[in-house]
């Protein structure tokens, strides 16, 4: 086990400090990529079950590591 999957395998999901500042950050964002206001709050949970579904995926386990 390398030490990157030891940290994501201890670091489960984001805490609630992290996810309330990734929330922050992607509402500047969206704001500035011009997301309508009331859009947001459904754009920000989107880009956010992503971002988790894509950590899940990564700590999956493949075949194809040597």
């Amino acid at each position: 086990m390398s030490v990157n999957d030891f940290a994501m395998a201890e670091a489960g999901r984001a805490p609630e400090a992290g996810t309330t500042f990734l929330r922050h950050a992607l509402k500047i964002w969206a704001r500035e990529q011009g997301v309508a206001e009331d859009s947001l709050s459904g754009v920000i949970g989107e880009v956010l079950d992503f971002a988790l579904a894509t950590i899940d995926d990564g700590r999956q386990p493949s075949g194809l590591r040597a």
